[in-house]
């Protein structure tokens, strides 16, 4: 079987390749457009036949509404025909703690004053969802979380987790950093996973996790309700 799988949703690219003989791995930390980047993927990939894969994983989000759109279409564009399988982006973070007995929660953030989150258990080196990803204020989330986690071990990860230290064990750096971001390595463990239990969707059957309006969006409804107000003055 010849899969691909990638995830966009965050400033760092990761990308997977793997088949019955060998496993490519791929994470991008240039700082450029997540187009450039994505170019850069399949240039890392050179060796690979795009058109003859089985499989295509794509990261669904939550996350930058522009990087997962390139992401999504890229896979789109491979995959007419093919089987799909979707990798929850914040679930990706998540595994980074996948050794760590307790709560892991995963926020990163939004709008402003906004955080994407969700919240999962790790035991055993098993992730269960225990809070499906959602958008909301940064006080609704800590409400939240706590309300769940409550005084039990948790560890909260992500570029929001600032505002979760009096509920989070605090981890060091470069440890800290590192755990905040998605790696290659997890998105090939989540994309096999999906495989192992059939989860499988065709391409009209994607569900990207946007949960929130896109500023040209927010910025056409506010004028769309200013020509409204106006019309009716």
């Amino acid at each position: 079987m010849k899969v691909f799988s990638i995830d966009t949703s965050s400033p760092r690219v990761v990308a997977c390749y793997f088949d019955e003989e060998k496993k490519i791995m791929v994470d991008l930390d240039t700082k450029a457009k997540h187009g450039i980047q994505v170019s850069q993927v399949v240039e890392k990939m050179k060796e690979v036949d795009f058109g003859n894969l089985d499989v295509i994983g794509i990261g669904i989000g939550p996350g930058g509404l522009t990087g997962l759109r390139v992401g999504i279409s890229f896979s789109l564009g491979l995959g007419i025909g093919k089987k799909f399988v979707q990798i929850s982006s914040l679930k990706l973070i998540a595994m980074n703690a996948l050794t760590f007995n307790g709560y892991i929660g995963v926020v990163r953030k939004a709008r402003e004053g906004y955080l994407y989150a969700g919240l999962y258990h790790s035991e055993t080196g098993k992730l269960r969802t225990i809070v499906e990803p959602f958008i909301e204020s940064i006080d609704v989330v800590r409400e939240k979380f706590k309300g769940v986690v409550s005084n039990k071990p948790a560890l909260i990860l992500g570029d929001g987790a600032e505002n979760f230290k009096d509920i989070s064990i605090v981890l060091e750096e470069p440890k800290r950093s590192e755990y905040n971001l998605p790696s290659a390595r997890n998105l090939y463990l989540l994309t096999l996973e999906e495989i192992s239990s059939n989860n499988f969707v065709d391409a009209l059957h994607i569900e990207p996790l946007y949960l929130q309006k896109s500023i040209a969006e927010l910025n056409f409804e506010k004028k769309q309700k200013q020509i409204h107000q106006l019309q009716e003055k």
